[in-house]
């Protein structure tokens, strides 16, 4: 949180896929995930300012907010664990791609839940399991970093940060709606990457180019590409730039070039 004029701002990264598979069903209708997420160094922004709404919240944004407003969410969800002697105005200047699958609008929320956290001297450690009932990618992003994510996003195990790899983003602009995505894989689907994931984190540590491609993984790839023949595009388009690996990242619809210096955006 860094304080500006008379509010404070936050910084919300985006995330890659760097690995994901899908293991099984539950019974509450979520999926159970295996994935290696990291942050890079494209973010939104949001402003926060103190009002005398108590317990109110309004968000203005530079662009439309489409589907459920998380920062609102996230606002709404902490008053039910703590008190909130003050409302908020949320100023969000958004950056990253919607229906990308870059995660802006989990990354909003985790944003949101870390201002909230540290003007009530909560620490982050306590915010996990509002983070996990606003949003499934929510917890991953109130950590950041490099990290194994499982359970249906809920258990985030934070690695030493991977680093010296950079990215180029090829976003044909589709919004693929996750829940659309979801209902497509069978269970024929699941359990289809490569193990083990640390074996991957390792590859990208010691800079082993050959195993990351080879280990690299993203269970949505294959049926969104069939579905939306943009994302096809863009990954055709990716991997004509020869970098280390390219692949969708979430479930759509940006697609990722892996390069060790020449990207636009850094691992963060």
């Amino acid at each position: 949180m860094v304080e500006v004029g008379a509010g404070f701002s936050e910084k919300a990264y985006a995330k890659l896929n760097l690995y994901l598979d899908v293991v099984g069903k539950r019974s509450d209708g979520y999926h159970d995930i295996v994935g290696l997420f990291q942050t890079i160094d494209m973010y939104d922004e949001l402003f926060f300012i103190q009002t005398e709404d108590v317990g109110q919240i309004v968000v203005e944004s530079n662009v439309p907010i489409e589907g459920q407003n998380l920062v609102e969410r996230a606002f709404r969800k902490f008053k039910e664990f703590y008190p909130v002697d003050f409302g908020l105005k949320a100023v969000l200047k958004k950056r990253i791609p919607m229906g990308s699958g870059l995660g802006g609008a989990s990354s909003d929320a985790a944003a949101t839940l870390r201002f909230l956290a540290q003007r009530c001297g909560i620490p982050h450690s306590d915010i996990l399991e509002i983070a996990a009932e606003v949003g499934s990618d929510v917890p991953f992003f109130l950590i950041g970093g490099t990290a194994i994510v499982e359970g249906k996003g809920e258990k985030v195990t934070p690695l030493p940060q991977i680093s010296g790899y950079t990215v180029d983003l090829f976003c044909p602009g589709v919004s693929v709606s996750t829940a659309k995505a979801y209902s497509m894989l069978k269970e024929t689907d699941f359990k289809k990457g490569p193990r083990p994931i640390e074996r991957l984190y390792e590859a990208y540590v010691k800079h082993e180019h050959e195993v990351i491609l080879r280990m690299s993984y993203n269970v949505f790839q294959t049926i969104v590409c069939e579905v939306y023949p943009e994302i096809k595009t863009a990954l055709a388009q990716a991997w004509s730039t020869d970098p280390i690996v390219a692949q969708l990242t979430g479930t759509g619809c940006c697609v990722f070039a892996l390069r060790e210096h020449s990207g636009l955006y850094s691992f963060c």
